[in-house]
C-alpha cells in the first residue's frame, strides 16, 4: 500500500515539476546536458541614445534549471547597446570593460561559436525587443534579426576592449578586437562554458555554483565566459 501511495505521489508531482521547469516568465538561454541557463529582467535604465542606437543599463536575475529543480543564482548587471547596425552586450569586471559585438548574419562564426553566444543573443534581444524576441533569438537568430530590420555587416562576432561602456557608441568601437590568446579549440564532447552579463555586484556565493559556460544572461554560464575573456587581458 505504501508503494502505491509513493507511486501515485510521484505521478502527480511529475507534471508539476515539468511545468515549473518550463516557466513561461523566464527566458531560457544556453542548454547543456545538465540543464539550462535562464534569466528574468529586473530593470532596464536608459543611459544614452543616439541616432544609431540606445545604450541601456540592465539588471537580470539568473537561474539554472533542470528536471531536478531550478537553482537561483546571482543578479547580473551590465549594459546592452540596442542598435540595428552594431548590436552589443557590455560587461564590466575589476575596472575592465569588454564589449561583445553580435553578428546575427555571421558567415565566419562556427556553429559552436554561435552556440556559445546563445546567452548573449538571448539577453540582447530580450532587453531591446521584449521577452518573446529573446526566446526566439535562441531558436532562430538570423530569421529574427532579418524580421526586425537589422543591417549588421559584421561577418563574425567579436569581443573588444573598451575604456567604459559608453565607448561602444563611438564610430570606431569594435574595429579593434580585444587582444587575447587564441581561443582553444574544444571538442563537441566537451561543451565550452558559455557566458552572460558580468556582474558589478559581488556574487561570491553564486560564483562557486556556476558550472562550465560554454561556459549570465545561468546566465551563470555567460558570466564565466566573460570572466575568462577579461582575465586573459593580463596574460
Amino acid at each position: 500500500m505504501r508503494l502505491e501511495t509513493l507511486l501515485a505521489a510521484f505521478l502527480l508531482a511529475t507534471p508539476v515539476l515539468a511545468q515549473d521547469y518550463n516557466r513561461t516568465d523566464l527566458i531560457r538561454g544556453l542548454c547543456k546536458p545538465n540543464g539550462c541557463d535562464e534569466f528574468s529582467v529586473i530593470s532596464v535604465d536608459p543611459v544614452r541614445t543616439t541616432p544609431e542606437g540606445s545604450l541601456k543599463r540592465t539588471r537580470l536575475k539568473t537561474f539554472h534549471a533542470s528536471y531536478s529543480g531550478r537553482i537561483p543564482r546571482a543578479e547580473e548587471t551590465g549594459y546592452v547597446y540596442c542598435s540595428h547596425t552594431k548590436p552589443a552586450v557590455i560587461a564590466e569586471k575589476q575596472g575592465r570593460t569588454v564589449g561583445i559585438l553580435l553578428a546575427p548574419f555571421a558567415t565566419e562564426d562556427s556553429r559552436e561559436t554561435v552556440r556559445r553566444y546563445t546567452n548573449f543573443t538571448a539577453t540582447y534581444f530580450a532587453i531591446c525587443h521584449g521577452s518573446e524576441a529573446g526566446k526566439r533569438a535562441v531558436r532562430d537568430l538570423r530569421g529574427l534579426a532579418h524580421s526586425l530590420g537589422y543591417r549588421v555587416p559584421a561577418t563574425r562576432s567579436q569581443v573588444v576592449d573598451l575604456k567604459r561602456a559608453e565607448d561602444i557608441i563611438a564610430p570606431g568601437a569594435g574595429s579593434q578586437p580585444m587582444a587575447t590568446k587564441p581561443e582553444r579549440t574544444r571538442s563537441a564532447e566537451t561543451p565550452p562554458n558559455a557566458g552572460a552579463l558580468e556582474s558589478n555586484t559581488s556574487s561570491k556565493g553564486g560564483e562557486e555554483q556556476c558550472g562550465e559556460l560554454s561556459e549570465a544572461l545561468g546566465l551563470c554560464a555567460m558570466t564565466a565566459f566573460v570572466k575568462k575573456q577579461v582575465s586573459s587581458f593580463g596574460d
